[in-house]
């Protein structure tokens, strides 16, 4: 996500929408953002989180798969599906964008326990910040050789998918004592 943070604005704009539209655009996944978490959250009380989490990976690679195909893909000869798959993507990764955070610590407290979360999260977020670095830089990096920003969007797509597959076949495996999430 810092790859949207870093250069979404400039990429709508690179579509050749008004810089309002480029912003407003960001400010949609954020509050997009805000329902996905509250919403994704509570469903993996109910509903498993180890499948909410690949959900929520999955709608994100289906999110940035529509924004490419706003403009279309002419290497394919995919034509242009306008305004309307631009907002429907950039709703889809708000929507999934803050849910993982919600998903991930429930699901490292029901695996792991509560005793060591602190380390876990720790770990997770000392880490996090060094991928989501690269990964603007990588963005801004492929921009500046290909003139486009699409190789960085596929590249997200492949490690969003690559991430849905990932987290959908971890093993389930609690502490003794853990109570599970419904249906994980």
């Amino acid at each position: 996500m810092s790859f949207v943070n870093a250069h979404f604005v400039t990429y709508v704009q690179d579509l050749g929408y008004h810089k309002m539209v480029a912003a407003g655009a960001f400010s949609l996944i954020g509050a997009s953002a805000i329902i996905g978490a509250l919403l994704l959250g509570h469903l993996s009380d109910d509903h498993g989180r180890r499948r909410l989490l690949s959900l929520s990976y999955h709608l994100r690679a289906s999110g940035f798969v529509l924004v490419l195909l706003s403009m279309g893909i002419p290497l394919f000869n995919i034509p242009s599906l306008g305004i309307s798959a631009l907002l429907a993507g950039i709703l889809m990764v708000g929507f999934s964008w803050n849910a993982v955070v919600s998903i991930t610590a429930a699901y490292a407290s029901d695996r792991f326990g509560l005793s060591q979360l602190g380390t876990i999260y720790g770990t997770m977020f000392a880490v996090m910040p060094l991928g989501s670095g690269f990964g603007a830089y990588l963005g801004g990096l492929l921009y500046d050789s290909q003139g486009t920003y699409a190789l960085a969007i596929w590249s997200n797509i492949a490690l969003l998918l690559l991430a849905t597959m990932a987290v959908f076949s971890i093993k389930d495996r609690r502490l003794p004592g853990v109570a599970p999430a419904a249906a994980d």
